[in-house]
């Protein structure tokens, strides 16, 4: 009897044991089953399905943009640094140009990347840019356009029609002539950036946006001049945009001049787009100091009265003063 009594209990702490593990593993599995539902998981992390994303924020995307790309490319061959003015921007040049400079004094040919100093300016600097949807055109056909051999080499008659004939904007540098110390800050600040292909490709883009910030997008496509020449808020940063026409071929990323630029002949235009603000302001592309500037205003927005991109690491001003303009 006292062996039979013995052998109950035992049983009975073995299936209260089994119930109390059962009763734990359950809870654990309800508290992991909660934890799945109400922290951020595969459905609600930034950037998935049900988070603000690629198709439910404009400019924003997981993919890295054009501008993206060609900013990165920088990062690899502009490694030089050199002396810098200012105290936010510091610039890197590639050995190429570095050789050239040191054994000539020759100036750059393949551009400058543009960095900011310290997470501190680039607070600061951030600071400058409004939440406004604005969004800045890179001048990739400008760029093209002013490789060489290309369309200068025409203009200066040491080549024929070959040389503003199929012109490659696939490689293209940063360069003064296309902006590219304006582009740089502008995107490290944190601006939106659409190219000229990207524009010509999708117009409707730049409805996504209250503001459009021109740089020195000289040469442009009779699709892209419409769309950015009739949206209601403009910011020419540069005078000379929207100055010649050219066609793209996007399959190849090659373009030809169209018009403007004194070609064709024998009509020699000028403005290929007969554009009066462009004719208006011509001329201060050639004050490269900017010592009056000044943004005049026009009909659908603002245009600056100088040429910056040689000064504008050092004068913050024009920066602060888009601002307030946006």
């Amino acid at each position: 009897m006292v062996e039979s009594n013995t052998v109950k209990k035992t049983n009975k702490k073995i299936t209260t044991l089994i119930i109390l593990f059962c009763v734990v593993v359950l809870t654990i599995s309800v508290i992991f089953v909660i934890g799945l539902s109400e922290t951020p998981g595969l459905s609600e992390t930034p950037g998935l399905s049900e988070t603000p994303g690629l198709s439910e924020t404009p400019g924003l995307s997981e993919t890295p943009s054009r501008m993206d790309k060609l900013i990165d490319s920088l990062d690899s061959t502009h490694v030089i640094p050199v002396p810098s003015p200012s105290p936010y921007f510091q610039g890197y040049i590639t050995l190429f140009d570095a050789e050239r400079h040191q054994n000539s004094g020759l100036p750059i040919l393949e551009g400058m990347r543009i960095e900011i100093k310290g997470d501190d300016d680039l607070d600061e600097l951030v600071a400058m840019k409004r939440d406004d949807s604005t969004v800045v055109i890179y001048p990739i056909f400008t760029a093209a356009a002013y490789n060489e051999p290309g369309f200068y080499t025409y203009y200066r008659g040491e080549c024929d029609i070959t040389c503003i004939t199929d012109v490659s904007y696939r490689t293209i540098t940063f360069g003064w002539t296309s902006s590219g110390a304006t582009a740089q800050i502008l995107y490290h600040i944190g601006y939106d950036f659409l190219t000229d292909d990207e524009v010509d490709k999708n117009p409707d883009l730049l409805e996504n946006y209250d503001t459009v910030i021109l740089l020195h997008n000289e040469y442009v496509t009779k699709k892209a001049f419409d769309a950015i020449s009739t949206h209601p808020n403009i910011i020419f940063l540069f005078p000379n945009a929207l100055y010649a026409e050219v066609d793209v071929d996007h399959e190849s990323e090659k373009i030809t001049l169209i018009r403007g630029h004194q070609y064709p002949p024998p009509e020699f235009p000028a403005n290929g787009f007969d554009y009066e603000i462009e004719q208006k302001f011509h001329d201060y592309e050639y004050d490269h100091d900017c010592l009056d500037w000044e943004f005049v205003k026009i009909p659908n927005g603002y245009h600056l009265n100088c040429y910056p991109d040689g000064i504008i690491h050092k004068n913050l001003d024009i920066l602060i003063k888009m601002k307030e303009l946006l």
